[in-house]
């Protein structure tokens, strides 16, 4: 399978070694309108998205842009007859976003949000944990993510401007937690209130957002994300409250698991690793998932449904916090 990546920062690089591990599909192509990015890639290079497009010997493109730009690019990659696997969001909105889900059901071709945290093993085992009913009835879920925006280098300006992003940690971060939440759970989040603040004063995107929500079942949540200027350290951590047991899950790291019966710790990466190096265990999973649905002709796992879902509880809490403001 001959792979194309539309964008080649920091996350296009990403993906192109990941796509380097996985059998029997070949990165062929990248676009990229930057000289000094493009330089980079040891493969065919456009500076248009749109020839890398018109190349009938790729099959499938993995889109790494700035998010206003997901919508025009996955549109003309589905027209083209490409499958796609688009960073998160799929969209600036959820209204763009099932434009593009229809699309791709027409032609039955493959559309993929890269969802990377459903793909990293502690995040994975804490599913199956729940499932296996170890924690019993889920009484309470609470997760905390501290991320200094100099983890992965630094945050390109785009990211710091509404107009191109769509909005700061909440969208950007936020979306990863409310899906794996879900995820592990099973369950479907309704939210209660939310809050927003630019403490850093990183553009005019918001640097920390607070979540709070129930599960169907009526437990609570709460969730905390913070970009911080201060330096380079990402702490996660979500704990998972049950009628037996708790679970204490940090995605980068490893997973503990308590009840009155046993006390499991586990971790999951080696020793020494950079958290861009845990990360890219998420992204070669999603990629393996989206060539998997390709190969296998099914819809790839999660849909790209299920990242709306999360979405539309972000824009619900914009429109909270707008009109309480």
């Amino acid at each position: 399978m001959n792979v194309g990546i539309i964008g080649y920062g920091y996350t296009g690089q990403q993906h192109a070694r990941a796509i380097a591990a996985i059998q029997g599909v070949t990165l062929k192509a990248i676009a990229e309108p930057d000289d000094r990015k493009r330089s980079l890639a040891d493969v065919h290079s456009f500076v248009d998205y749109r020839s890398l497009l018109a190349d009938t010997g790729i099959e499938a493109v993995t889109i790494c842009l700035p998010h206003h730009l997901h919508e025009e690019v996955a549109s003309a990659a589905l027209l083209a007859g490409k499958h796609v696997l688009v960073e998160k969001p799929l969209a600036m909105n959820v209204s763009a976003g099932r434009r593009l889900c229809d699309m791709a059901k027409a032609p039955k071709q493959v559309l993929m949000v890269e969802m990377t945290h459903r793909f990293l093993p502690p995040i994975q085992e804490a599913r199956s944990l729940i499932a296996a009913g170890e924690i019993g009835e889920i009484t309470a879920i609470d997760e905390v993510l501290i991320e200094d925006v100099g983890v992965f280098g630094s945050l390109p300006g785009w990211m710091l401007s509404r107009d191109t992003a769509g909005g700061g940690v909440g969208l950007t971060s936020g979306i990863h937690l409310l899906d794996h939440i879900s995820w592990i759970s099973e369950q479907r989040l309704v939210l209660k209130s939310a809050s927003f603040s630019k403490t850093q004063k990183l553009g005019n995107v918001e640097d920390t957002a607070a979540f709070a929500l129930e599960t169907e079942t009526g437990a609570p949540v709460q969730i905390l994300l913070c970009w911080r200027t201060q330096g380079t350290h990402l702490d996660g951590q979500l704990t998972v409250v049950g009628s037996k047991g708790s679970l204490k899950v940090q995605p980068w790291e490893g997973i503990r698991f308590e009840s009155e019966a046993k006390t499991v710790a586990r971790t999951f990466f080696q020793d020494g690793s950079t958290i861009a190096e845990r990360a890219l265990v998420g992204i070669q999973g999603a990629i393996q998932e989206f060539v998997d649905s390709i190969r296998q002709g099914r819809l790839p796992e999660p849909r790209p449904e299920e990242s709306l879902t999360s979405q539309s509880i972000i824009e619900e809490a914009y429109r909270t916090q707008c009109l309480a403001g």
